[in-house]
């Protein structure tokens, strides 16, 4: 109950949210806009999705590409979240997927663990180093805190998955996982909280204080 709650109030905001920037966008006049579409749309995915100035910079490129590839598949993690608090089971797509679902989960844990890397990164370099275009006028106030707050969201959105994945490894070596299609000890096989996992948590007993972390 507690999870729908939070959930539609998530989703309540969300909607505000977009309802909001549509308002804004209707402000603006019609434009017949359908010249060049091929041009048009690689200009936009350039621009939007791929920060066509960081490709003038080949280390910052791949760093910013890392962030996004996991943000986006770690999506997928969260689609199985949600339905997971809806439905009141827990990693429900495991035993249709088998092995293909370990493969999904260390892949986008591989990429977590790059993002997180880039993520400390770019902290470094807006706060740390003195990089010259992060100290002009336009970035001070709100857009370096925005930024920074992009950055930190990072850092928390892959410090949950390992923890929620590592505690769940070490719930399942004592055979305490409530996971679908498991029974007795095991363990997920995931490529980074398998090894992370026990590690960090192999030293709590709380079976209570597990599930809490997990």
């Amino acid at each position: 109950m507690l999870f729908f709650l939070l959930a539609a109030a998530a989703l309540g905001a969300f909607t505000w949210q977009i309802l909001r920037i549509r308002r804004s966008i209707q402000l603006g006049r019609p434009l017949d806009r359908s010249d060049q579409p091929a041009a048009r749309w690689r200009n936009m995915l350039l621009v939007a999705f791929g920060q066509q100035k960081m490709f003038k910079r080949p280390l910052p490129a791949l760093l910013h590409l890392f962030i996004y590839v996991a943000f986006l598949l770690t999506q997928v993690e969260l689609i199985e979240i949600f339905v997971d608090g809806l439905s009141g089971a827990h990693r429900i797509f495991r035993p249709a997927l088998g092995g293909f679902y370990t493969f999904v989960i260390s892949f986008i844990e591989v990429l977590s663990l790059l993002a997180l890397i880039a993520t400390f990164v770019f902290l470094a370099r807006r706060n740390l180093l003195k990089v010259p275009r992060f100290h002009m006028p336009e970035m001070r106030g709100w857009p370096k805190l925005d930024g920074n707050l992009i950055l930190y969201g990072e850092i928390l959105l892959v410090t949950f998955i390992f923890m929620m994945n590592g505690a769940d490894e070490v719930l399942y070596l004592r055979g305490l996982t409530h996971a679908a299609g498991t029974e007795g000890a095991g363990s997920f096989g995931f490529l980074i909280s398998q090894w992370l996992g026990p590690a960090l948590f192999g030293g709590i007993e709380s079976e209570t204080t597990l599930h809490l972390l997990e």
